[in-house]
C-alpha cells in the first residue's frame, strides 16, 4: 500500500520515527529560549547591583554621616490671601480661591515674601482674570493655572523661590 501512495504522488509516512520535523524545531528553539532567559536574568542581576563608585562625588557624606540628598531644609507657608476674580468669558462666572506658597524657612525670605505681597497678588489677579470657565474645567486647567502662578511668584521672589503653590480654596461660581 505504501507503493500505491508513492505512485499517486503522495508522501510516504514512516511509522517508527518519532518527532520528525517537530523534533528538529524543538532542538533548535528550546536552547535559544533557555539562552535568552539566562541572558535576561544576568543583565537584570548586573543592572541591579549597587554601583561601587556611586558615592565618589555627588553624595559625599557630611560630618554627621548624612548624604546631600538626606538634607531636608525646613519650609514654611506664606498665605497670599483670598482672590475673587471675574472670569474672561461672558457668562458672568467668578473664581474664588485662596493661595499659599511654600518657601524655605528663613526670616529674611519670609520677610521678603511678605513685603512683595502686593506685587504677588497683582500678578495673580491679572493672570487669573485671563482664564475662562472652560479653561479651568478639569484637573488640567487648574494645574495649568497653578503652574503659571508658580512661575509668576518665582519671578517676583527672585533670587529666592517658592517650592510649591497650594490652592487652599478653589470655587468657580
Amino acid at each position: 500500500m505504501a507503493d500505491d501512495a508513492n505512485a499517486d504522488g503522495g508522501e510516504e509516512i514512516e511509522v517508527g520515527k518519532s518527532g520528525g520535523r517537530m523534533g528538529t524545531v524543538l532542538l533548535a528553539v528550546v536552547p535559544a529560549i533557555i539562552a535568552s532567559v539566562l541572558t535576561a536574568g544576568g543583565v537584570n542581576f548586573y543592572m541591579n547591583q549597587a554601583d561601587p563608585g556611586a558615592n565618589d562625588g555627588a553624595n559625599q557624606s557630611s560630618s554627621d554621616g548624612s548624604t546631600d540628598k538626606d538634607v531636608d531644609i525646613p519650609t514654611t507657608m506664606v498665605d497670599l490671601g483670598s482672590f475673587t476674580v471675574n472670569l474672561r468669558d461672558s457668562s458672568g462666572r467668578v473664581l474664588s480661591m485662596k493661595i499659599q506658597i511654600e518657601i524655605d524657612k528663613d526670616e529674611e525670605k519670609e520677610k521678603d515674601a511678605t513685603n512683595k505681597l502686593p506685587e504677588l497678588r497683582d500678578y495673580i489677579l491679572l493672570l487669573a482674570s485671563d482664564y475662562s470657565y472652560t479653561d479651568l474645567e478639569g484637573i488640567d486647567g487648574k494645574m495649568r493655572l497653578k503652574d503659571e502662578i508658580h512661575i509668576r511668584v518665582n519671578s517676583v521672589l527672585e533670587p529666592d523661590e517658592a517650592k510649591r503653590v497650594f490652592f487652599t480654596e478653589f470655587v468657580v461660581q
